[in-house]
């Protein structure tokens, strides 16, 4: 009705009750109100109260309806209730109005001044506009303005008119005592009593709004006083534009600031152009840039532009301690820490390479590190930095460094490639350390295991044929007095398969493992085994059983794999002489293994000699060598399986076999290595 009768279009704010807001269809009624009256969604304000809104979480629900039809929210009564950004944050409102009793009491209060003060942080950071309600004086409206509140509204501006009276106020007025009424307008009013005269109401606005500060001076009366200050910068440094628009920097800040930021303002006003300087206020740091103005080659104006480079300098300080401690460690620390350039240069040795190698750090820096290697040496380690360049992996190398005494020390380097954020190779970092006499140690711990080992191997090779060459020396007399007999031919020769038997696991011992590799069927192998020795086992009142997978396969060399069965059966048929039951288990270990399971009920094992086996030379029976379990172990090695003992003293044994079912990429296919796929 206001519109047809010629008044401009403005928003019409309608208060809303918490009965009417959680009615069943108060959102269809404001929707059906709206199109009846033909009204532009945008022109109607709903004042909902803060408190009702957190009463209930579907209100929520309720709010985004609303915004669909297109009204404007505005949270009324802001501040009596309790509200976080985060839960603000997630309702669509374009107002928040500060209870009146905090405005009327801003001026007297402090707490009340903090609090208006918050809800205008919480609206900036909102992005949502401010009104404060209740606005009575003068004072308050300035106080508002400081704090650069958006709007505001009450008996200051005028008093509440009824609606019939509206159109009579605004035909005599001319258009503007309605909007002096209602408070649509705060920004106006302040502009018309508090913008500085020269500056157009766009920029004024833009100065106002910008992230950083900006500032400017002119000298009176040999003083430099400000006459401009904007900026969210400012009201984070804790001043405002009254505090320092009209006063020198002495009565802002304290006085050695103050004359350390004079000097400047000096530098400037004289004509230099670009005087930078950093502040430090209240916590923020921040950056000046000074230009003078000029009028007829005249300085009339000294403008500044501030930005906060808090962030900055905090992160200035936080490399300066990292490296400090980088330093600190790099210094201190026994081994050598070199940097290299691109170019393979030393940047950078820490001090404990006089220690290491018997140099300074100064003579080795800006020099390539091959420089100082023989040419092998250096080659291999020039391959070795390329490839670290290339592959932009770290790698470990050892090589020896020649001193001027004429003494070679051996180095353990790890180079590590530092990349740049785009992946782009640059330096390495080397950390050395001498390992000389470390190797030296080891070289002779291997030799004296070597001499251990031939120690071992002679003792073994002569207490094992020592006792048939005894057997056979004796035999051999009596043959020479014509006392031989029949049966002494008989043991001399088993005395000779003994020994025959002694010197083929010997030299098994010293072959290369198998390359003969098949396409096994792991149950006719097992069969096959068990075949052979199942008259022994009759013999010893045993019993086989078997649980096999049909159609398990496996890559191995039959012939051994058969060895070592054959050798882990019997093994359990001689401990079980009383009788009793042997079960081989065949199945599938995950994807890649094959297990075979050989459970006895013997005379079992104690601990320790559980941990003597697969030793060269030890052994249980009467006549063993300690070969054969050292030889299946060996061989299950060759085809990277491994062999598990579990025993315990009159319980039994079980040995568990785990061979991977392709052939081990550790055995290279040589040229005339045989491969067979199996027939079946």
């Amino acid at each position: 009705m206001w519109q047809e009768a010629g008044l401009s279009p403005f928003v019409v704010a309608v208060r809303i009750s918490a009965e009417s807001f959680y009615d069943a269809g108060f959102v269809k009624a404001v929707e059906q109100t709206i199109l009846k009256a033909g009204l532009p969604p945008h022109f109607l304000e709903l004042l909902i109260p803060e408190a009702i809104v957190l009463e209930a979480e579907r209100s929520l629900d309720i709010l985004i309806q609303l915004k669909k039809i297109g009204v404007q929210i505005c949270l009324d009564e802001f501040g009596l209730g309790f509200s976080s950004l985060t839960q603000l944050s997630r309702y669509p409102v374009n107002r928040l109005r500060i209870d009146r009793t905090f405005v009327q009491q801003s001026t007297m209060n402090r707490e009340n001044e903090t609090a208006v003060k918050m809800i205008i942080g919480i609206g900036r950071n909102l992005q949502v506009q401010v009104t404060a309600d209740g606005v009575g004086t003068a004072e308050q409206l300035a106080f508002l303005h400081e704090v650069s509140c958006d709007s505001a509204q009450g008996l200051y501006f005028g008093e509440a008119l009824a609606p019939e009276l509206v159109l009579g106020q605004w035909k005599l007025t001319g258009n503007n005592a309605t909007c002096r009424s209602v408070g649509q307008a705060f920004e106006e009013h302040v502009r018309e009593r508090a913008a500085p005269p020269p500056l157009h109401e766009d920029l004024f606005e833009t100065l106002r709004n910008q992230q950083g500060m900006t500032f400017s001076f002119r000298r009176q009366n040999g003083k430099f006083i400000h006459t401009l200050c904007q900026g969210e910068l400012l009201y984070r440094i804790g001043l405002t534009p009254e505090q320092v628009v009209g006063k020198p920097l002495i009565e802002i800040l304290p006085a050695t600031e103050a004359v350390r930021k004079e000097s400047y303002y000096e530098r400037a006003w004289a004509g230099e152009e670009n005087v930078n300087y950093e502040g430090f206020v209240n916590g923020v740091f921040y950056l000046a840039a000074l230009r003078p103005i000029f009028h007829k080659g005249i300085v009339k104006e000294v403008i500044a532009s501030c930005v906060d480079i808090t962030e900055l300098k905090t992160a200035e300080e936080e490399k300066r301690i990292s490296e400090a401690k980088f330093r600190l460690i790099a210094e201190n620390m026994s081994d050598v820490i070199v940097i290299l350039d691109r170019h393979f240069s030393m940047t950078y040795v820490s001090p404990s390479v006089n220690e290491v190698l018997e140099v300074t750090p100064e003579e080795l820096m800006h020099q390539p590190i091959v420089s100082f290697l023989s040419k092998e040496e250096g080659n291999r380690v020039l391959a070795t930095l390329l490839e670290i360049m290339e592959t932009k992996l770290p790698k470990l190398i050892t090589f020896s460094w020649g001193q001027q005494n004429g003494k070679r020390t051996i180095l353990e380097a790890k180079g590590t490639p530092v990349l740049s954020e785009c992946q782009e190779r640059g330096q390495i970092i080397f950390v050395i350390r001498n390992v000389t006499a470390q190797l030296q140690a080891e070289e002779f711990i291997r030799k004296m295991e070597k001499l251990s080992v031939v120690g071992q191997l002679a003792a073994g090779v002569a207490h094992e044929i020592r006792n048939p060459v005894t057997s056979i020396k004796g035999f051999v007399q009596l043959l020479r007095r014509d006392q031989g007999k029949k049966e002494y031919f008989d043991i001399m020769l088993q005395e000779f398969q003994q020994l025959e038997s002694i010197l083929r696991e010997f030299v098994f011992l010293t072959q290369q493992h198998s390359n003969y590799y098949e396409l096994t069927n792991v149950r006719n192998m097992i069969q096959s085994i068990a075949s052979c020795i199942q008259a022994e086992a009759d013999q010893h009142k045993l019993e086989l059983t078997f649980w096999i997978a049909e159609e398990q396969r496996m890559w191995c060399d039959p012939g051994q794999i058969k060895q070592v069965m054959s050798h882990l059966l019997t093994n359990a048929i001689e401990s079980m002489p009383d009788g009793g039951i042997i079960q081989i288990l065949v199945r599938p270990e995950g994807d890649d293994k094959v297990m075979i399971r050989i459970v006895d009920t013997g005379c079992g094992m104690s601990e320790e000699r559980l941990k003597r086996i697969g030793e060269p030379f030890y052994s249980t029976k009467e006549k063993g060598t300690g070969l054969g379990l050292m030889i299946s172990y060996k061989i299950i090695e060759n085809h990277a399986g491994v062999i598990h003992f579990c025993s315990e003293p009159n319980k039994g044994t079980t040995v568990e076999v785990y061979i991977p079912i392709k052939q081990p990429l550790s055995t290279p296919i040589l040229e005339g290595t045989k491969i067979i796929y199996g027939s079946e």
